[in-house]
């Protein structure tokens, strides 16, 4: 294997977007994790979006 752990993982995941320096790509997303403070407002604003369902294999 070639590069760096986390150019690997970021090779793995990525959905749209060259791997390089100042480029903005994107990548999926295996699991999630919130705290109880800020996840009841990241969930609201994830509704109010109007999303459905997480879309992760985790949450």
């Amino acid at each position: 294997m070639k590069g760096t752990i986390i150019g690997q993982i970021l090779a793995d995941h990525l959905v749209s977007g060259k791997l390089a320096v100042g480029q903005e790509i994107a990548i999926s997303v295996d699991q999630t994790l919130t705290q109880d403070a800020t996840g009841t407002m990241a969930y609201l604003q994830f509704e109010a979006l109007g999303l459905e369902r997480v879309r992760t294999e985790l949450s």
